[in-house]
């Protein structure tokens, strides 16, 4: 298991435990025909990891929106050497946190975004109609 995989899944996998694992990418089924995609996304520098940018996919019309979530946006608690932010980089082909580990308040934080965002998508069950004729 990769490391973004293993990463993940620590966030993913616990909303959604039948999600597939394609490279650096989740892949989770939201009911009809959406579906969302979650990748580690790196914003400027080659081989350092901010953010998961969370897509909703519908499998008619295409990517129908998404949202970077950015490790500095939601591990704020969190204190770092030199005020950096925190992100994970791969190195002569290794990936890890780079100096922290995210805890597991910090891997909460990320489900919660993700969970929010993704409801919005969500196809909820219809409410019955009610009938509004009078009866007598």
């Amino acid at each position: 298991m990769t490391f973004f995989e293993q990463e993940l899944r620590k966030t993913v996998g616990v909303i959604y435990p039948d999600a597939r694992y394609i490279g650096r990418a989740a892949y989770a089924d939201l009911g009809a025909d959406n579906r969302a995609k979650f990748e580690f996304m790196t914003l400027g520098h080659a081989d350092q990891y901010e953010a998961i940018k969370a897509s909703i996919i519908n499998r008619e019309g295409g990517v129908i929106d998404s949202v970077l979530l950015r490790f500095a946006d939601l591990f704020s608690q969190m204190k770092l050497p030199l005020d950096k932010t925190p992100y994970a980089w791969t190195y002569k082909g290794e990936t890890e946190w780079y100096g922290f580990k995210p805890s597991r308040a910090n891997y909460d934080s990320l489900t919660a975004a993700i969970r929010d965002y993704t409801e919005l998508f969500e196809m909820q069950p219809l409410e019955p109609e009610r009938d509004m004729s009078m009866t007598m």
